[in-house]
């Protein structure tokens, strides 16, 4: 595993230490093209993500695709294989009408890249836009259980900004990481999945709430998807455990693993099939611990974030209460 951390002066300086980063463990820079909008994808292991960015609007946005190539650099939504989340455009001003990253114009307070080669790969990056402020984004591999093809997944990170919205982190128009709450289907991540009994040609999976077969929009290659049901903010998993928190008495520090089932509410009773888990990510209560602390368990370091700001006042400033993601950064 490798890790990072550092500061960044704008979404392009982000993404180009990001290349840097990768690169150096493996991954494949398959195209950059800067300016703005700019534009940078990488591959590793059948997982094929992709990026357009500006500064210079709507606060700075990074729209997020995630394809089965990246065979076009320009129309980065037209690659082979996309899975039909992240905007058809290269109009900046639309960059935050799907799947993206936003209000996050540099310079940034800080970033964390956390980082596996294999059994699973993956890359995910908490961004520190300004002090205690947080953006998580990533891609990689599930932890499958199952012998299907696919695993690859990609997410960015929706955080509503109406008023009745944007200090509540249970809205469903909020979407973060796998996400089990999200109703916005072209915010959510998405899965690559196939040989599953849900419909045929299905490739990609929408990540978000259990629902009917299919799910709401169709890939780019105008295949139904199959709805998902994450474990971020929802799921039978999160439902009953999300509430237990760090005690500092006795160290008690639980985390909840985040899995991913397939759902289908056509048949009777309702269909929900586990097909993984989020890798080195776990669901974590914060009230006890500071934005950014680590904590070690069985030699283990852990890095602990909000979901987006670490703060009960209601005083409309993107607050998440006690919701917090652990990282892993290291195996004994």
């Amino acid at each position: 595993m490798a890790y990072q951390t550092g500061t960044s002066t704008t979404i392009e300086d982000l993404l180009q230490q990001l290349s840097t980063f990768l690169v150096a463990n493996g991954w494949v820079e398959d195209f950059a093209t800067t300016g703005d909008p700019g534009r940078i994808g990488f591959s590793k292991n059948g997982i094929f993500v992709a990026f357009q960015y500006t500064e210079s609007v709507d606060g700075g946005v990074i729209a997020v695709y995630q394809n089965l190539s990246n065979d076009d650099p320009v129309n980065v939504w037209a690659s082979t294989g996309n899975s039909g989340n992240g905007v058809a455009t290269t109009t900046r001003s639309l960059f935050d009408t799907a799947r993206h990253v936003g209000l996050i114009a540099g310079p940034h307070a800080a970033y964390h890249f956390f980082e596996q080669d294999s059994n699973p790969a993956y890359c995910h990056i908490v961004l520190e836009p300004d002090t205690n402020r947080f953006r998580h984004f990533g891609f990689g591999e599930l932890e499958k259980i199952g012998d299907w093809g696919g695993g690859e997944y990609c997410y960015g990170h929706q955080w509503s900004q109406a008023a009745s919205q944007l200090d509540n982190p249970r809205d469903q128009q909020h979407n973060v990481l796998l996400d089990g709450n999200g109703s916005s289907t072209l915010f959510r991540a998405t899965l690559h999945m196939e040989d599953q009994p849900e419909g045929v040609g299905v490739v990609w999976g929408v990540v978000g709430r259990k629902g009917p077969f299919p799910a709401s929009g169709l890939d780019s290659a105008g295949n139904d998807r199959s709805n998902l049901m994450g474990g971020s903010r929802g799921g039978p998993i999160a439902c009953q455990m999300s509430q237990f928190r760090v005690s500092q008495l006795t160290a008690f520090k639980p985390l909840i693993p985040m899995a991913v089932f397939v759902g289908n509410t056509s048949p009777a009773p309702d269909v929900l099939r586990l097909l993984g888990t989020h890798p080195d990510v776990r669901l974590i209560n914060i009230a006890n611990l500071d934005p950014g602390e680590t904590f070690v368990i069985a030699g283990e370091t852990w890095f602990a974030f909000p979901w987006v700001r670490k703060q009960f006042l209601q005083n409309n400033t993107e607050e998440s209460w006690n919701g917090g993601f652990a990282y892993r950064q290291e195996l004994a």
